[in-house]
């Protein structure tokens, strides 16, 4: 059984899905789409899962709260839980290696396959990234191309550009400035 949870803050809707030890499988978030959010959610989870939808859960709520924090480009500790049992160990290399990546800078693409001892896996790592179920908490809008362009992003690259500045990416034109560039020490 999973439980959803989709809240509207300051114009954004956040969601959930929590499983049955409140670890977070999923979570979304649009831009006054809250239908967007909700199947975004229903399609991540395994076909014929039960769901329901709860509101009014404080818990949840302070999730949903958290997210709306990183995506205002605020500094954040959170400890939920991140339900990472299902994912393939590649996924979960890069996903953690993703979640080091410190407010204001970014990493490429190419960078974190490196470091995940993957030289040519600069799309693998893309393709995780995409598929992060676990956005804004691992902050994936802070890979970018090799070029220092944005790339892409599920919440649209205007929104990726704004979460990005609000952390203190600063840039030069479209591009990303050099000096905001991550580099692992793994």
């Amino acid at each position: 059984m999973y439980f959803i949870v989709c809240e509207k803050i300051h114009n954004v809707w956040y969601g959930i899905a929590l499983d049955d030890e409140k670890r977070i499988v999923i979570s979304y978030f649009s831009i006054n789409d809250r239908s967007k959010v909700v199947s975004g959610i229903i399609d991540y989870l395994p076909i014929d899962s039960e769901f329901i939808e709860i509101k009014r859960d404080k818990f949840a709520f302070n999730i949903l709260k958290t997210m709306s924090q990183i995506y205002e480009g605020k500094s954040s500790k959170y400890d939920f839980m991140l339900a990472l049992d299902n994912l393939s160990l590649f996924t979960r290399r890069v996903l953690f290696l993703t979640s080091q990546i410190p407010r204001g800078f970014v990493a490429t693409y190419g960078g974190i396959a490196k470091a995940v001892g993957n030289l040519r896996g600069a799309r693998a790592v893309g393709n995780v990234e995409a598929r992060n179920p676990f956005a804004p908490f691992i902050p994936c809008h802070r890979v970018v191309r090799s070029t220092l362009d944005l790339g892409n992003y599920g919440g649209g690259l205007d929104a990726k550009r704004l979460i990005l500045e609000r952390e203190g990416v600063t840039f030069d034109g479209n591009r990303i400035s050099r000096k905001c560039l991550w580099i692992s020490k793994e």
